[in-house]
């Protein structure tokens, strides 16, 4: 009773129209990306070692 055959047709049409908005958007904005965003790479690189590290000495230091 709770997902009626018009419920389900809105869902997927709701999905697939997001799905087309999401990419048409990912592809008009990729350019402009790669200029306002340069070396962002790096930086998330960066913070993502950085996160390790800090996980492992605080597991190494609840040991002492």
């Amino acid at each position: 009773m709770l997902f009626t055959p018009g419920r389900i047709a809105f869902a997927l049409c709701f999905v697939a129209v997001f799905i087309i908005a999401l990419v048409w958007s990912y592809r008009k904005d990729k350019s402009e990306r790669a200029v306002n965003y340069k070396g962002s790479t790096k930086i998330v690189i960066t913070i993502l070692i950085l996160l390790v590290l800090l996980s492992s000495l605080t597991k190494v230091l609840k040991y002492f």
